[in-house]
């Protein structure tokens, strides 16, 4: 099955956003579906020709478009209001998606196409097996997840071949609204954003979604690719790039900035710590190596240190120190437990490049 996947996988890794780079670790556990598919026949329905065609047509245009083999996508409709839509991969072979009867109320045919495309993104990209590797409560870990999502996007916006079709899903998604009671006004909707841009970012850090509104953003981005606008599927490097870039300026802004912003106080006060820890070796603090504190951190922080290097004596100068430096750790790991190696190695390197 993983072989009859090649051409999918190695056509969703072509688009992936840059920003999504959690990978499952070589000793995850992987496991079959069989177990998961048997809850969901005793609790759900099945989609299939016989009791669901319309939305067995759906499912059968998306994975024709993806080039996915039928046998590796199973999808369920289960009763719910709430407008939710799941995909289980406990494996890289085949998945499970359940869709709520909430969300098929409110789509039409093609919308679900999207819907089930983005699920079936989480799949090719492998993303419950990645994040079940990785799980953890970090800020790291929550700004993966969210980036997970860019990706998927694209995958259902190429499943549905439709901004328009796209953008649409999403809308009724966050609205609960049917087409009904919503006039699809991309530019208006869209236009919300500015509402947000006095604020660094309007979501919790440890949200697994971005905003509809980015994310919706981020398609439009993706739809303006000349690739996509000629309908082929040969996208280059140079281009997903350049649209990663653009996307990524959305996503620090308005979704990760305040993460972002407290990993950075995080290595600052690491930084602050390793340099002090360097600068008390030969017991003088000089005017040199003041100047080039201050232009590190400021005038502010230079001023603390002095008062704290002031106020031991050197006998318990250094124990403080070090144990700052191993408080510092603590709590910078905490939050990147993936890349604090490769953090603490440029924190170091540019400490010593100052204070040695």
């Amino acid at each position: 099955m993983e072989g009859e996947l090649y051409k999918a996988r190695n056509f969703s890794e072509s688009v992936r956003y840059s920003g999504d780079t959690l990978r499952a670790s070589g000793d995850v556990e992987h496991r079959d579906s069989d177990g998961l598919q048997s809850y969901f026949s005793l609790n759900s329905i099945l989609i299939s020709p016989l009791v669901t065609p319309i939305i067995d047509n759906s499912v059968n245009k998306v994975i024709d478009r993806l080039h996915i083999p039928k046998k590796a996508v199973k999808a369920y409709v289960y009763a719910s209001a709430e407008i939710q839509a799941e995909c289980y991969a406990g494996n890289d072979s085949d998945c499970v998606i359940r869709l709520s009867s909430g969300l098929i109320d409110i789509l039409e045919d093609e919308e679900i196409e999207f819907v089930i495309g983005h699920e079936i993104g989480h799949f090719l990209y492998s993303h419950s097996l990645a994040t079940a590797s990785k799980s953890n409560d970090s800020l790291e870990f929550s700004i993966q997840k969210r980036a997970q999502e860019i990706s998927a996007d694209r995958i259902g916006l190429l499943a549905s071949e439709s901004l328009d079709v796209s953008i649409r899903a999403m809308m009724k998604t966050i609205s609960g609204l049917s087409t009904k009671y919503l006039k699809f006004n991309v530019g208006g909707f869209l236009s919300q954003l500015s509402n947000t841009e006095s604020f660094k970012s309007q979501i919790d850090v440890n949200s697994s979604h971005p905003s509809m509104l980015v994310r919706c953003r981020a398609l439009l981005w993706f739809s303006m690719c000349d690739t996509f606008k000629r309908g082929d599927q040969k996208y280059h490097y140079d281009e997903i790039d350049r649209l990663n870039e653009k996307i990524k300026e959305d996503i620090d802004k308005f979704v990760d900035a305040k993460a972002r912003e407290r990993i950075d106080d995080l290595k600052k006060d690491l930084a602050l710590w390793l340099a002090a820890s360097l600068i008390i070796e030969d017991g003088s603090f000089d005017k040199e190596e003041q100047l080039k504190f201050a232009k590190m951190f400021n005038q502010d922080t230079l001023g603390k240190l002095k008062r704290f290097l002031s106020s031991h004596n050197a006998s318990s100068l250094k124990k403080s120190i070090e144990n700052n430096i191993e408080s510092s750790k603590r709590d910078l790991y905490n939050e990147i437990p993936t890349s604090f190696d490769n953090e603490l190695s440029k924190i170091n390197k540019k400490i010593k490049s100052q204070f040695v």
